[in-house]
């Protein structure tokens, strides 16, 4: 048996498990007691309405998303769906899922169907450092909030999902056959992707991330090939007949039990064939520039490029080569909270995705969303962020008062931009306008001051609120990249558990009304409000 031989043995194998693909769960049986949320019925322009139990607060027609800031279920063209669909979707305990209904169609639309969720599964959409996910447009559950987290443009459900996965919230997918799926009525039901469409949105799958670009568009066109090369030569014509055969059994399979078709099943590998070329020709998203230094560093510079061993391949990517340079800045921050890879070339793009999916850099982003979660619920009407940065958590707090301070010009000018109506300051806690405001935004800079220094800003800003007012503030708990951080990086930062914390916020006159954090409880968020003081 050759080495060809064992290769083609090997694929067959894993292409049997492959295009099983049980891995993606099935909608749950709800049970009695569980609780579906006000939620609004999304669908296409004259699309008839389905019968759901419980039946939607309204229903919304268009493109264009609808405007309440609850759960929407979204149904794309040629849905049909099971009236208990609102019970499955809440059954699964996620703000997001994203369904693949059981496709009809020509067998075409199915070679598309079955090829692409070849390649997408569970694992796949909980990946940190695969935050693309295969999300389905035709049939997802949502929170219309999720909609405001920063993502990069793309397909609503492919976008939501990035910027949760970003957030290190959580993301779902299902697949649409139910229990007795072969015999019975799947749960949903959809048209097969065409040609077009799947075209429309292959650049948003890839993105930039090369692995996946040469898994999908390189694996199944490589794969069929080595099998009929194979046949040619003697010594692996039988390792390829048996490739052949095995591959033909698990389309076999997949197309009795999730209704693909037998057509698909003896003419799946010629698409495959095409599908593949099809995404190697595709256009991806834009590369984007690789960034500067401002103009101005702030005066908290860190590490410089010879300061640490892997200086040269830090320097390649984006993030790090910030980082070393100006340590904890609003441009540093910018990087962190877009998530995207920008380093020059694959290795410095490949050192940036480390970064970004690492536990520090998913706590930081969730610490934003909290703190925008958070405060929009205090409902201010004036609201002091010292130190802003670029001022991403104001932008969308959208307080009508807005006063924004910080020494840094790279970072005041970055919230100028992205909040025009704004008031921009230069200064620090000390020289902040006096107000009074309705909150004070304190967040990620008591990670460089002791506890005295900290005590005493605390107690500036107590004395900025109205007697109502409260303070949204934040701490560093210790956490696992710290030491890359200092070595590598030479950005130092002091941690401190939450009762720590806690206590420095009491010393200083405030009453902890609230605390969350990030789920691996490294970035923590606080509300509090002046002591004696009763809550608005």
């Amino acid at each position: 048996m050759t080495v060809l031989g064992g290769a083609l043995i090997v694929w067959a194998l894993l292409s049997v498990f492959a295009r099983a693909r049980r891995a993606v769960p099935m909608l749950p049986e709800p049970a009695p007691s569980v609780r579906v949320p006000p939620y609004v019925l999304w669908l296409p322009q004259d699309a008839p309405t389905p019968v759901l139990e419980p039946a939607p607060a309204r229903v919304h027609f268009g493109q264009e998303a609808p405007q309440e800031a609850n759960f929407v279920l979204r149904l794309g063209v040629g849905v049909t769906a099971t009236n208990d669909l609102p019970c499955r979707l809440a059954a699964c305990g996620c703000d997001f899922v994203s369904v693949f209904p059981a496709p009809r169609g020509s067998l075409d639309g199915l070679s598309i169907e079955r090829w692409r969720r070849g390649f997408s599964g569970a694992s796949r959409v909980r990946d940190p450092r695969r935050p693309e996910a295969f999300a389905d447009e035709r049939c997802v559950f949502f929170r219309l909030e999720d909609l405001k987290l920063p993502g990069p443009d793309a397909p609503l459900a492919l976008r939501v999902a990035r910027a949760r996965k970003a957030h290190a919230l959580a993301v779902d997918l299902r697949d649409a056959a139910g229990p007795g799926f072969g015999g019975g009525r799947p749960l949903v039901e959809a048209d097969a992707l065409t040609g077009s469409a799947h075209r429309q949105d292959l650049g948003a799958m890839t993105g930039q991330d090369l692995v996946l670009q040469i898994l999908i568009g390189g694996a199944p066109f490589v794969a069929t090939v080595l099998v009929a090369a194979g046949l040619l030569y003697d010594d692996s014509r039988p390792a390829a007949v048996v490739a052949l055969v095995l591959g033909a059994l698990g389309r076999l399979y997949t197309a009795t039990t999730e209704g693909f078709g037998f057509g698909l099943a003896i003419l799946g590998p010629w698409f495959s064939w095409a599908r593949a070329l099809e995404v190697l020709r595709c256009e991806r998203e834009p590369a984007r520039a690789f960034p500067s230094l401002p103009e101005v560093p702030p005066p908290r510079a860190t590490a410089s490029r010879s300061d640490t061993p892997l200086g040269g391949a830090l320097d390649r990517a984006a993030l790090p080569f910030l980082a070393r340079r100006l340590g904890g800045s609003a441009v540093v921050m910018e990087h962190i909270y877009a998530s995207v890879p920008t380093g020059r070339g694959a290795l410095g793009r490949f050192i940036d995705a480390l970064c970004l999916s690492s536990a520090s850099s998913r706590a930081v982003r969730h610490r934003l969303w909290s703190t925008i979660s958070l405060t929009r619920g205090l409902e201010p009407h004036s609201l002091l962020s010292v130190p802003c940065g670029g001022a991403v958590d104001a932008a969308f707090i959208m307080a009508p008062e807005l006063v924004l301070v910080d020494p840094d010009a790279s970072a005041r000018a970055l919230a100028k931009r992205r909040c025009p109506l704004a008031t921009v300051v230069a200064g620090t806690v000390d020289s902040a306008p006096a107000g009074p405001f309705d909150v004070c935004l304190y967040i990620g800079l008591a990670e460089y001051f002791d506890d005295a220094e900290v005590v005493r800003q605390l107690i500036q800003l107590r004395a900025r609120l109205k007697p109502q007012g409260a303070i949204v503030t934040s701490t560093t708990d210790a956490h696992p990249d710290q030491v890359f951080m200092r070595q590598r990086l030479g950005w130092s930062t002091r941690t401190r558990r939450p009762d720590v914390y806690a206590a420095l916020l009491d010393a200083a006159g405030f009453r902890v009304e609230v605390r969350e954090s990030d789920p691996q409880g490294i970035q923590w968020v606080f509300v509090a409000r002046p002591r004696g003081q009763a809550a608005a």
